[in-house]
């Protein structure tokens, strides 16, 4: 089964264990440089366990899969609590999970991967992403950008300006 995942142009840099994304394009063409592939996981509800999603069934059979997942999720979620959602928990093994166990309203974690068919065990949990802007000299902390689509709008994460030269970023 494979898991949906979103292609980016970025960087991660890491510090201590902690990673943050610099967002160079959120939409880049398949041969840009620098791409890194994020998947966005689910929470069951207690937080104990994770759901890399691949595809729902909706109450009458139907099928959503790809990104668009992300928007079904997000619109009709509540409305149908008997939908199935499938996918593998965070090391890997196959699940299966009715849309009533899962947190409705939680933010997704996000992880980055180097590769699209990188295992999930081998990603990095991405607690920031930053946006370049060349003017700054120390990073700002930003409001989410409103023209972000889902699942990156949704991701558990907070949002910084910084100079694209950056080499690493203070988690504070």
């Amino acid at each position: 089964m494979k898991t949906i995942t979103q292609r980016m142009r970025g960087r991660l840099i890491e510090e201590n264990g902690r990673y943050a994304l610099l967002l160079l394009d959120p939409q880049p063409p398949k041969n840009s440089p620098d791409l890194l592939y994020l998947r966005y996981a689910f929470v069951t509800q207690g937080g104990e366990e994770l759901l890399f999603p691949a595809f729902i069934l909706d109450d009458w059979g139907s099928e959503i899969k790809s990104l668009k997942l992300y928007d079904w999720f997000n619109g009709f979620a509540p409305q149908f609590p008997r939908a199935e959602l499938f996918g593998l928990d965070a090391a890997g093994r196959e699940m299966q999970r009715f849309v009533r166990q899962l947190e409705l309203y939680s933010k997704l974690p996000c992880y980055a991967y180097p590769g699209p068919n990188t295992p999930l065990a081998d990603g990095a949990l991405v607690e920031a992403i930053l946006l370049p802007d060349k003017s700054l000299q120390e990073p700002v902390r930003i409001k989410r950008p409103s023209d972000l689509k889902r699942p990156l709008r949704a991701a558990r994460v907070s949002w910084w300006q910084v100079n694209p030269t950056i080499a690493s970023f203070p988690f504070s």
